[in-house]
């Protein structure tokens, strides 16, 4: 049981951390090298956390959930392999992690520990990554800076409503002191 505890901290912090260091990197200047900095970083706990995730549903017997975080893990690989380099990231990447984030979230949305309300904001999310991709595939505009971090912020909230829930599970177990 300390395992799954160990588990739900990891979870929940991974994923407060990354919203954390993404809303602050929104703040500097697009692609600079403090905001690629924090945003590499909020990339690696975000995809620690899904990886996290992945094993605690799995454990549980959610295994199509246990397949979308593991996804979605794949899919924050791509978008951290899109800001390689400072002044230089590479929105390729990014449109195929968009790609990989549409069955993700549908598959996690079969999660039911997460209330209803929130497994439909995940799918709901989806839709202005949509948007985004259509934006820069139809016209080639590459400078999608304020774009892209309202969207990715309103996603990590619904991560963060992700970790909450995982949070609340932490006492679930009977006769376990955390």
């Amino acid at each position: 049981m300390r395992n799954k505890r160990h588990l739900i901290y990891l979870i929940s912090g991974g994923l407060l951390i990354s919203f954390l260091l993404s809303l602050a990197g929104s703040f500097f200047p697009p692609q600079s090298q403090v905001q690629t900095l924090l945003f590499k970083v909020d990339a690696l706990f975000a995809i620690s956390a899904f990886a996290c995730l992945s094993a605690k549903t799995s454990s549980e017997k959610f295994e199509i959930p246990s397949a979308g975080f593991s996804v979605l893990a794949i899919a924050q690989g791509l978008f951290l392999a899109e800001i390689d380099k400072a002044y230089h990231w590479n929105f390729d990447t990014s449109d195929i992690g968009i790609l990989f984030m549409i069955p993700a979230v549908i598959m996690i949305s079969y999660y039911t520990v997460f209330p209803k309300w929130l497994r439909i904001g995940g799918i709901i999310s989806l839709i202005p990554f949509v948007f985004l991709l259509l934006i820069r595939v139809s016209t080639d505009f590459q400078n999608t800076s304020l774009l892209e971090n309202s969207i990715f912020l309103l996603y990590q909230t619904v991560t963060l409503c992700w970790a909450w829930q995982i949070w609340l599970t932490r006492n679930d177990s009977p006769g376990q002191k955390v």
